[in-house]
């Protein structure tokens, strides 16, 4: 952010723009921003969003922000320069054929969102050198400039293969290739981005203006993606997914359940695409959980980019995920208890009595998430103190619900019932203390659960007189995995640990 004060720039209104042009002699150069100024939308967002098919296009576009390939460039910054120029690059590359579509919806967003107010007064200025000035990408928004209805000298802007470069060069120097610097320094600049700072300093009329109807549109927000609002928005700088998600649940679902089938990889690639099945619709209820707090709750707890984020979902979106994923999820649960020695040609081979054997678990499974989008439902409409023990159920409905599908044994019954009473504790305690965010990390949630594991397995190991539930693999991969993941909360316990003699004296000290 730069010092306003210090270069005499304020915003200026828009009927200042109007006085600007009008007063311009064939002489001052106007120098006019596209990207929310001449054009009200972002040309390089509108061409992601435009993609075709959108799912191929949503999901190339996120795969790129996730791996961020401009990290291998040491001498670009990972800022939004590098990054679009990737995302155009990479998407037009592996997606050629919407170079050609481009031409008819830049002909449509022409029409639908040019700003009319500033081209008419660019238009009646006869004499003006209009030049538009853009880090936007020349092949992106020529389509849409020639059907604009706007009058102009010249087009400076980003190149396709040298994209990167140019952007990262900055806007005062592109314009220095076709103007010099006299006729800058007597040149209007119309702009709405505090990015142009360079250039703003050198015209002899900086104009920042900020345009009633100008409107940047995130790509792609629009097309479901799992996962992507608690990434984004519920669980935003939280690492959810990693943490609790992919470190957590998937390893406690795969000892459970995987562990025990005769092909556990096999079995292990159809409990996950489960698991994502899963967390799309326990997803929506995080999503209709913020829209609930927002209109009922005095003081809702929403994350600080609830606001600011474009992220929507529509009800249905979930559910083909969650379907498509628990069709192949199911049949590979289903495919990995039919052979001993896996043959992955014996399920291309018997796809079809796969396919069939897995009728009936699908329907159950189909049926639990429908059960579970219930119980979010129910929640979600539950006052704070009724949630208390509500929250119960949804525990359940997250951890045991695999059952529908396939067995497990006392020891994963076990880890189940830990996890559920474990996460449940902390949950009221969590309420319990105000419902404040920050202090559900501190819980030693992970401890706890080790502690009940224990305690349920050698419970009922004395109960049933059966000491080889104590003394098996799988019940020894299931303790080391509790193990390790309390490994932190173990450390703090032993920091702390002390007689209470000792804290007497602590507090004479």
């Amino acid at each position: 952010m730069f010092n306003t004060r210090e270069l005499n720039l304020t915003s200026f209104s828009q009927n200042e723009a109007v006085t600007s042009i009008r007063e311009a002699s064939q002489d001052t150069p106007i120098i006019v921003d596209f990207d929310e100024t001449l054009f009200l939308r972002n040309s390089t967002s509108e061409y992601l969003n435009s993609l075709q098919p959108r799912l191929v296009g949503s999901i190339l576009t996120k795969v790129i922000s996730f791996l961020k390939p401009w990290k291998l460039f040491n001498k670009f910054h990972e800022d939004a320069k590098s990054r679009d120029w990737f995302l155009v690059f990479i998407a037009t590359i592996l997606m050629p054929w919407n170079l050609f579509l481009w031409q008819k919806n830049a002909r449509n967003m022409a029409i639908k969102y040019s700003n009319y107010e500033l081209t008419k007064e660019l238009n009646q200025n006869i004499s003006a050198n209009v030049i538009v000035a853009t880090l936007g990408f020349k092949f992106i928004i020529n389509p849409i400039l020639k059907n604009m209805p706007v009058n102009y000298n010249q087009l400076i802007g980003c190149r396709f293969w040298q994209g990167l470069t140019d952007r990262h060069q900055g806007k005062l120097l592109m314009v220095k290739e076709s103007l010099n610097d006299s006729q800058i320094a007597a040149s209007i600049l119309i702009t709405d981005s505090l990015d142009d700072l360079p250039l703003l300093k050198q015209v002899a009329k900086p104009l920042l203006i900020l345009w009633n109807k100008a409107q940047y549109n995130l790509p792609m927000s629009d097309v479901y993606f799992p996962m992507m609002y608690i990434h984004k928005v519920k669980r935003v700088g939280e690492e959810y997914i990693k943490k609790a998600i992919l470190l957590d649940d998937l390893p406690l679902i795969l000892l459970t359940f995987s562990w025990l089938s005769p092909q556990p990889f096999l079995h292990g690639l159809g409990i996950s695409l489960l698991l994502i099945s899963f967390w799309c619709i326990y997803e929506f209820g995080y999503y209709e959980n913020d829209l609930v707090a927002e209109k009922y709750e005095s003081n809702p707890v929403l994350s600080d980019t609830y606001h600011k984020s474009l992220v929507t979902m529509n009800w249905w979106q979930p559910w083909i995920w969650a379907l498509s994923l628990g069709v192949a999820g199911v049949f590979f649960v289903v495919g990995s208890g039919l052979v001993t020695i896996f043959d992955g040609s014996y399920l291309i081979n018997n796809a079809e009595k796969v396919a069939f054997l897995s009728l009936i678990p699908f329907a159950a499974w189909t049926g639990f998430l429908l059960l579970s989008r219930l119980c979010f439902w129910v929640y979600n409409y539950l006052n704070k103190q009724t949630r208390i023990w509500f929250y119960f159920v949804l525990q359940v409905c997250r951890y045991y619900g695999y059952l529908v599908v396939m067995g497990t044994n006392i020891a994963g019954i076990s880890l189940l019932l830990a996890q559920v009473l474990a996460r449940s504790i902390s949950y009221i305690v969590y309420r319990y203390t105000g419902g404040i965010k920050a202090n559900w990390p501190k819980l030693q949630e992970k401890f706890l659960r080790f502690l009940l594991f224990v305690l349920f397995i050698v419970s009922i190991s004395i109960a049933e007189s059966n000491i080889s539930l104590l003394f098996n693999w799988h019940t020894a991969a299931i303790f080391v995995y509790c193990l390790v993941r309390a490994k932190m909360h173990i450390d703090q316990i032993v920091k702390t640990f002390g007689l209470i003699q000792q804290d007497k004296v602590k507090n004479l000290g």
